[in-house]
């Protein structure tokens, strides 16, 4: 039996992948989504950076056959699934690295993350940048909604700024396509040869709200 890890995105904590992790669950699955939110460099010890971040995340997540990084995650899946043994590292609707050398977040999220930034240097919670009545929308279920707003966090803007090592990736590797915001990355895994699944034409969060189809396109 596959030991799975769900590895949340920085700017989000594991309840979003509760749905998910549930599903996989009733299908027999082990699976495993830590709360790394804990694992971020804190400002107060010097300039934070996204190599310190991933490097955190890697020291503490335990063993797997499979490793599943969601969104933002993606960017430090090569460290993860080599520091996890994992023999297939999956991108779910995530940020895709190069190939080899050094990860930089896409330019698009720089630019977002940058009007969102507080006079202490930390990013505004995720799940109020799209405004008060937006989470009702995106997570229609009101437990689940819960669980994703209760932790809301609030990370240092210097993780945008800075790349991540990105280590050859032994692992087997594949790619599922949830949303159109990440269109161009599956169309890069696609150009490396990797099997792509899914469409692309769903929601981003499908991870809480159809984790039926998600886990689907896992399998």
């Amino acid at each position: 039996m596959d030991r799975l890890l769900l590895v949340h995105p920085p700017l989000l904590g594991p309840a979003v992948l509760g749905p998910l992790a549930a599903r996989l669950r009733a299908g027999g699955a082990t699976v495993a989504v830590p709360d790394l939110r804990a694992h971020v460099p804190d400002p107060a010890a010097g300039r934070p950076s996204a190599a310190g971040w991933a490097q955190r995340w890697a020291a503490v997540v335990g063993p797997a056959d499979v490793v599943v990084g969601f969104s933002g995650a993606g960017i430090a899946l090569p460290l993860l699934a080599e520091a996890s043994g994992a023999r297939r590292a999956v991108w779910l609707d995530a940020v895709l690295p190069p190939a080899a050398g050094t990860a930089r977040w896409p330019a698009g999220v720089r630019e977002r993350v940058a009007p969102l930034v507080g006079d202490d240097g930390r990013v505004a919670d995720w799940t109020t940048w799209w405004g008060p009545d937006a989470m009702a929308g995106l997570v229609p279920d009101a437990g689940v909604r819960a669980a994703v707003l209760a932790e809301g966090h609030r990370l240092p803007a210097d993780l945008w700024s800075t790349g991540v090592p990105v280590p050859p990736l032994a692992a087997e590797a594949r790619y599922v396509h949830l949303s159109p915001a990440y269109d161009g990355d599956a169309a890069a895994a696609r150009d490396r040869g990797w099997p792509v699944a899914g469409d692309g034409r769903g929601a981003h969060l499908a991870v809480a709200t159809d984790p039926a189809r998600v886990a689907a396109l896992l399998r």
